[in-house]
Order: C-alpha cells, then structure tokens, then sequence
C-alpha cells in the first residue's frame, strides 16, 4: 500500500499539518490513525488497530515510539494521544449500492451540510463541505436503501495523491472515518456530537487519484455511549479496496 511514510526509516516524530484537522484545532482522527499506522512494518492483509486517546495537537512534532514489536504509540510531551497495534480484521462488508446511487446520496449529503450553519465539522478534512475538492475530501453520505447503509461518491482529486496517482494510505484512513460517525447519526435522534474512539482498518488495493470510487458506512452495534460501525471503500464496480471497524464515543452527558 502506498503511503508518504513507506519505505523510510522508522520516525521520532510526526507533525499533523493544520490541513488535516477534524475540528478546526485538532487532527482528524482517521488521518491521524493512518499516520501513526503508517509507521508500523506489517505483512500483506493485516489490519492495524488505532486507539485515539486524547484530542491531536496541529503543526508541532509528536513523539513516536514503538514500546514492542508490532505496536506504536503518540505522545505529545508526557500525554499520550494515540496508540496502534497490527492485529486481524475479519467484518462483514455489506454489499455497496451502484455509484450512480452513491452519487445521488453524496450529493444529498453534501446538500445537507451546507445548512449547517455553526457545525464546527464544516472545515473538517474529511467531511468538510467547505473544504475546497483539491484541499478536502467532502465525504458526506447519506441513506441507501433500506439496511441502515449510508453512502458517498469519492472522487480522490490529483493534488492529494503521490506522483504516480495513488492515494496515500493515511488520506484512505481519513476517508473511512467521518462516514462512521455519520451513519450513527442518521440513525440516532437529534445530532449528537460524536467523536472517533478507536479505527481498525484494512487496505486491500491501491486508491487511485481521478477514479471514482464509492464509500460506504453502517451501524454494527451500541453499548451505551459506545457506538460501533464499520466503513469500506470500493472501486467503481463494487470492488472493495479498504473497510474498516470503528468505535465512536458519545458525550457522557447524552447518557
């Protein structure tokens, strides 16, 4: 899988640019999981698990270590942020629906957003619709069908890809987050505010820059504040590339 940290010697320190935020001062959570991922050799088919700890701290260096084979942590100073570990993911991946569907739901999605006036998201990396195409990804699905499936059309623009086309694994990571959070949302009352928890995801193929592709999200399960969903990215005829199992957390206060 490509990555803008594959092949180089193993990091001292990350920096989240400012680009790459979730809310508008700290990191975006698939993003950063990606990053810390990305630092971890692992064989072809495993998944990495990212544990998110602590809101991510933008444009300054953050501490990797690696405290056992197979695992990586962030630090910023003595407070932990992060921690990954190569592990296995076997989930069930519903079929997606076509890309002209997925693109009618985006559309929708993002029609949506728009009228969100004071949602701090609307700058985020991920699903911010006032991100410019070449700066964001504006991922913002919506209902498909009658199986609680949200879904999008991605189009990954030129300027976030490698020279050769592909994306790099932490900008696929970013993709496969927010949709999560969004397919809870449209199933619970009222608009929660929901913050990633935990990311284990697989990248199965490179992600090409240009290529239409379809992204889809689903509930799997909730444990009180606990919401588990899962996430997959498809190439333009249902072939999947990535998918991931996610945890997002709900307020205290919402229990």
């Amino acid at each position: 899988m490509a990555s803008a940290e594959a092949g180089s010697a193993p990091h001292d320190s990350v920096v989240i640019a400012r680009r790459f935020n979730g809310p508008p001062t700290t990191g975006n959570g698939g993003y950063v999981a990606g990053r810390l991922a990305g630092t971890l050799p692992r064989a072809g088919g495993d998944a990495v698990e990212v544990t998110l700890r602590a809101p991510i701290p933008l444009d300054r260096p953050l501490a990797v270590s690696r405290p056992a084979p197979g695992t990586a942590t962030l630090h910023d100073g003595p407070t932990l942020l992060a921690e990954a570990r190569v592990v296995a993911l076997d989930l069930d991946v519903p079929a997606p629906p076509s890309l002209e569907a997925a693109a009618a739901a985006g559309a929708l999605g993002r029609m949506r957003a728009r009228q969100g006036l004071g949602n701090p998201y609307l700058v985020c990396f991920g699903c911010g619709v006032e991100r410019h195409e070449a700066d964001g990804l504006r991922i913002l699905p919506s209902a498909v069908g009658d199986a609680d499936v949200v879904a999008s059309d991605w189009t990954p623009h030129p300027a976030l890809a490698g020279p050769d086309g592909t994306v790099p694994d932490e900008i696929v990571w970013a993709a496969l987050d927010c949709p999560a959070g969004i397919a809870w949302v449209a199933r619970l009352e009222g608009t929660p505010s929901l913050v990633t928890g935990r990311m284990t995801a697989r990248l199965d193929a490179p992600v090409r820059s240009g290529a239409p592709h379809i992204v889809t999200a689903w509930p799997i399960a909730r444990e009180g504040r606990k919401l588990h969903a899962g996430t997959a990215l498809f190439d333009a005829d249902g072939r999947l590339l990535a998918c991931t199992r996610q945890l997002w957390l709900m307020p205290r206060t919402a229990d």
